[in-house]
C-alpha cells in the first residue's frame, strides 16, 4: 500500500493490504468483498480471523486482510488514523470491484480488538461490522483511554456483531447493548474468546464466534 498511504505521516505504524491466499472468487467477479483487521499481536492469521476467511471464501466472499507493522513508539491516536484511512481505500476499490463485475456491492468488514476502534467510521460509512473482543473499556496501556462510544454519535448505522468472552476486561455488556442487539458473549472466555486451560469450550467458542459471523454475513 506504499503508493496509497504516501503523504500519510503515520512514523510508527506501516499498513499492507494483501488479498488472501485462498480466495475461491477473483475480486472483479464478485460483489461481495470483506475486509479482515487484526489486533495488536493477534494477526489475522490467528483462529478468529483465520476461521472467519476460513467460512466466508467459500460462501463466495473476496477476502482481503490487513497486517499492521508497528512500532514500541507507536500510540493509539496514530492506529487508528491508518486504520480509517486503509478502510477508505479498501471500500473504493471493492465498490469499483463490484461495479465491475455488474453485481450490487456487498461489503463486510471483520475487526478484532485494536481494529474495532475504527468502527465508528466504518459505522459512518454504511459498512456491515463484525466487531470481536471490542475495546469498550479502556486498555490501561493506552494513555489515551481510547473506546469505542456508545452510543454512537450521529445517524443510524448498520447495526454490528458483537462477540467477546465475559472474562474480558475490556468489554462491557452493557455498552455493547447500546451499540446493537447482536451481541453474543462467551462465559469465562478472555480478549481470545478462549477458556484458559479448557480446549474444548475453546475450540466450541470458535465454532459458535465462526457460526455467527457467517450467519450475519448471510
Amino acid at each position: 500500500m506504499n503508493d496509497q498511504t504516501r503523504g500519510h505521516d503515520w512514523k510508527n505504524v506501516t499498513p499492507a493490504l494483501t488479498p488472501w491466499g485462498k480466495n475461491t472468487v477473483k475480486p472483479e467477479e464478485t460483489g461481495r468483498h470483506v475486509l479482515i483487521m487484526p489486533g495488536i499481536g493477534y494477526t489475522v492469521d490467528r483462529p478468529l480471523l483465520y476461521w472467519a476467511a476460513q467460512a466466508l471464501a467459500p460462501e463466495g466472499w473476496y477476502v482481503d486482510r490487513l497486517d499492521l507493522k508497528l512500532t514500541e513508539s507507536v500510540e493509539f491516536p496514530e492506529m487508528i488514523d491508518c486504520m480509517e484511512h486503509v478502510i477508505d481505500l479498501w471500500r473504493a476499490k471493492s465498490l469499483e470491484r463490484a461495479r465491475h463485475a455488474g453485481q450490487e456491492a456487498d461489503l463486510l468488514v471483520i475487526t478484532k480488538s485494536l481494529s474495532t476502534l475504527s468502527f465508528p467510521h466504518a459505522a459512518h460509512l454504511g459498512l456491515r461490522t463484525v466487531l470481536l473482543t471490542p475495546v469498550l473499556n479502556p486498555p490501561p496501556f493506552d494513555v489515551h483511554k481510547s473506546v469505542i462510544p456508545a452510543p454512537l454519535p450521529g445517524p443510524d448505522y448498520p447495526a454490528p456483531l458483537i462477540c467477546a468472552g465475559t472474562a474480558d476486561p475490556y468489554f462491557d455488556p452493557a455498552k455493547a447493548r447500546l451499540l446493537t442487539d447482536r451481541v453474543r458473549t462467551f462465559e469465562d472466555a478472555n480478549h481470545s474468546i478462549e477458556v484458559p486451560g479448557d480446549w474444548e469450550r475453546s475450540l466450541d467458542y470458535l465454532r459458535g464466534v465462526t457460526r455467527a459471523i457467517v450467519e450475519y454475513a448471510g
